[in-house]
């Protein structure tokens, strides 16, 4: 993978993307989507004998002629919903090999690595969080980085942000970096929050800060900036020479939020910064405190596994208005329960369409819901032919904060097994609520009932960061970087319930699954 690396990165690099040729083949996939969807499924499912898809496609009775016929009758999205409704499709547990996919009298077990690509070799791995588990290794080669570069240029000229200069304050801004230079912008400037940098990370920053320097397109070198210290970077920023080029901040919305706190207190505005945000909702809240300091914002929705799903619309009618990448993605609906006799929502299902993917998606859950609807806009992703728009996404599977996430099945194990068991009560009495603070950043509350008796607080909270943090190395630095920012407290309070009366183990920011409205066990009052 080094050899790979080392070879191909240069030429990756000396061939930068212009917007004009990122929108050329932007339109270019657009009008050929059925093809590249039918030549994809046909190389990364039907043939690859260990593809989970195949399995699925299989056991519902759809052979590639089948699909195709399908395809040309009904279109992409509508051939993906008939198949959703016969079993073809993974959920987010069964995509991390947490669960089984039981479709009938039919059981399949998945492991993440089944979903990679068959035809391309990684350049270069990212890891997700291995809380309780392994971390898996998700991989990146650059034919899938300038893809989804074209999406990224076709953003930045929609903002006017041609040659910008970039600042990143982010654990592991790899392949964010990647696509800014690919599309003609500077990395500046890497901060990161995390005292304890991974080693793997700093092996790999040292990497590319050498290479880029050998090439003429150098890497920033990775700095520490904790989180407390946002000020520090407001500093640097408006320290920066003032010669018409935009700067654009890389970093999670929690951030950003500093980072505007930061500017008011310091008295100066940040009117020549646009906050590129990724990880968490943009909530009105954040969106207006972010506006306020004079800066704008981008959102892109973007996962792990598959990359720059939608961006914002540059004349969105909501904080978090983005255009579905549809010229790699297809996107349906799929009604499901979060939890066995739980509320339910229309979760978000993904498909990739393009064979440059490295991890393959047919209608595979990335554990969200949103607001889906099509719509003519006449900004300039509208005018692309980016016509699928989603609001208010938020996860069903996660919770998170300060950009982090940990998955509902690995919270399930801690609040119900390990709480009880080490202070008393049982697997009701302890609940985590993922909440937006008075100051727009994100908390998780973990509310514990009166009825288990004197507990000692500070145990609880760091107990839970303890066993947050027992997965692989993503996990222990996720959950460090939420001890350093504070983000977990402990409250006794009886976990909530929905209006019908359900208590899961963890509720969303805001959550209304389905239209059941969160109230407290104690109260009527809806919460």
């Amino acid at each position: 993978m080094l050899a790979r690396l080392t070879r191909d990165m240069p030429g990756f690099l000396r061939s930068p993307l212009g917007p004009d040729e990122a929108m050329a083949r932007i339109r270019r996939r657009l009008a050929d989507r059925e093809r590249m969807f039918l030549e994809s499924v046909e190389r990364t499912i039907y043939r690859h004998p260990r593809s989970p898809y195949r399995a699925l496609l299989r056991n519902a009775g759809c052979e590639p002629g089948d699909l195709a016929r399908l395809v040309r009758q009904e279109g992409i999205e509508a051939a993906l919903s008939s198949l959703a409704a016969v079993g073809v499709y993974v959920t987010f547990d069964e995509l991390k090999g947490r669960s089984d996919a039981v479709r009938g009298s039919a059981r399949f077990r998945f492991s993440p690595r089944d979903f990679d690509s068959p035809l391309t070799r990684a350049h270069y791995f990212t890891y997700t969080g291995g809380t309780r588990g392994s971390p898996v290794r998700v991989p990146r080669h650059f034919r899938y980085v300038g893809e989804l570069a074209s999406g990224r240029a076709a953003s930045m000229a929609a903002y006017g942000l041609r040659g910008a200069r970039h600042a990143f304050w982010l654990t592991n801004p790899l392949t964010t970096m990647l696509m800014a230079k690919k599309v003609g912008a500077e990395a500046v400037l890497w901060v990161h929050p995390l005292r304890i940098f991974p080693s793997r990370g700093t092996l790999a920053a040292r990497y590319f800060e050498l290479i880029g320097r050998a090439i003429g397109s150098p890497f920033p070198r990775p700095r520490l900036l904790e989180v407390r210290d946002a000020h520090r970077l407001v500093s640097w920023l408006v320290r920066q020479p003032r010669d018409g080029r935009p700067w654009v901040v890389d970093t999670v919305p929690s951030s950003a939020v500093r980072l505007a706190v930061a500017a008011r207190e310091l008295g100066v505005g940040l009117g020549d910064v646009t906050f590129a945000l990724q990880s968490e909702p943009v909530t009105d809240a954040r969106h207006r405190l972010l506006i306020e300091s004079g800066a704008r914002v981008m959102v892109f929705y973007t996962s792990i596994e598959a990359s720059n799903i939608a961006a914002s619309c540059a004349r969105g009618t909501a904080s978090d208005d983005l255009h579905v990448f549809t010229d790699r993605y297809a996107l349906i609906e799929r009604e499901r329960p979060v939890v066995e006799g739980g509320p339910g929502v229309r979760a978000m299902l993904l498909t990739t369409l393009t064979q440059g993917i490295a991890t393959v998606c047919f209608n595979t859950e990335p554990g969200d819901y949103a607001t889906v609807e099509r719509r003519d806009c006449d900004c300039l992703l509208g005018d692309l032919g980016f016509t699928t728009h989603v609001t208010n996404v938020r996860s069903f599977e996660k919770l998170s904060g300060e950009g982090v996430s940990f998955a509902r099945t690995n919270l399930i194990a801690i609040l119900e097994g390990v709480l009880p068991s080490a202070f008393g009560g049982s697997a009701l009495d302890y609940q985590l609520v993922e909440e937006e603070a008075t100051d727009s950043s994100t908390r998780l509350v973990l509310r514990v009932s009166p009825s288990v008796g004197d507990v000692d607080e500070a145990a609880i909270r760091s107990r839970l960061l303890e066993e947050l943090g027992k997965g692989g190395m993503v996990d222990r630095h996720h959950a460090e970087l939420l001890r350093r920012a504070g983000s977990v407290t402990v409250r006794r309070e009886p976990p909530l319930a929905t209006a019908a009366g359900k208590v899961l183990p963890f509720q969303l920011q805001r959550a209304r699954l389905a239209g059941e409205r969160l109230i407290s066990s104690s109260t009527p009052e809806d919460r």
